[in-house]
């Protein structure tokens, strides 16, 4: 279902990506208690909800095209997969995960510039650079299909620390900004690989991580080790940071269960 659809009134000038940027977050500060859970039933009720739903229908008859820097349409890209996530919670009046809406991630679409786009393309046929999902599936942009040409071809794996899915396991919400994309995702891993998703065991030597890192593991790397080397340049710890560069044909690794419970006041 496409969320942005809708008139758009002619005599205003067109709303712009940094518009997005600034209703998204204006809803953050104002609508996410402590330790960054939302109140979605205030949010459905505001004035800034309503700017979102106005806002981003512009994007219509917006020129992706025009996005000529890399750093400035992973931005983009990230912060639509995050607005949109956050409109089909609101809009569907999700209460307990986004599971309750049949394909969430398929069926929660953005008219962008006249191209239909679902979280799920948006996730794995752009910034992911139209790869596969599961390994028998065939990427999202098939055949001669015109949306392939807004692909990032350079896969960032850091992108994965900055998708937020509503959910209590995903990483938090956040706005990112094209001229301080690198840092602020570098931040995000460094939330991410510093918290409870990923911890460390140093007598057993089990790594404990999200399941981010079993469904998208060859975005990391090709190999455990490349992987883990990879992973450990976010890590704080320097003793656990050395293990994980030296010694990761020791270290066994557990999944945790992915909580896709909304990360909302009970």
């Amino acid at each position: 279902m496409i969320l942005n659809d809708g008139t758009l009134v002619v005599s205003e000038s067109p709303k712009t990506i940094e518009e997005i940027r600034n209703v998204l977050e204006q809803i953050l500060d104002t609508y996410y208690i402590e330790n960054g859970v939302p109140d979605y039933a205030k949010i459905r009720l505001s004035q800034e909800y309503n700017k979102l739903i106005e806002t981003v229908r512009y994007l219509q008859i917006f020129d992706v095209s025009k996005i000529g820097n890399k750093s400035d349409q992973k931005a983009f890209w990230i912060n639509l997969h995050n607005v949109l996530t956050l409109h089909g919670i609101v809009h569907f009046q999700i209460s307990l995960t986004v599971w309750e809406r049949p394909n969430f991630f398929i069926s929660t679409e953005y008219n962008i510039g006249g191209y239909r786009f679902s979280l799920y393309d948006v996730i794995h046929g752009v910034l992911r650079g139209n790869r596969q999902r599961w390994r028998f599936f065939p990427p999202p942009f098939r055949g001669n299909d015109p949306r392939v040409r807004f692909s990032l071809q350079e896969l960032d794996p850091r992108t994965h620390f900055a998708l937020h899915s509503g959910s209590r396991s995903c990483p938090s919400l956040a706005v990112y900004n094209p001229g301080q994309i690198d840092k602020e995702l570098d931040g995000a891993a460094r939330r991410f690989l510093n918290s409870s998703q990923f911890v460390y065991d140093e007598q057993t030597r089990i790594l404990t991580c999200s399941k981010i890192f079993k469904w998208f593991g060859r975005d990391f790397g090709k190999t455990k080790t490349d992987r883990l080397a990879y992973l450990s340049q976010f890590v704080d710890d320097t003793k656990i940071k050395n293990t994980l560069q030296e010694d990761a044909s020791a270290i066994s690794i557990k999944y945790l269960p992915y909580d896709w419970h909304l990360n909302s006041p009970a």
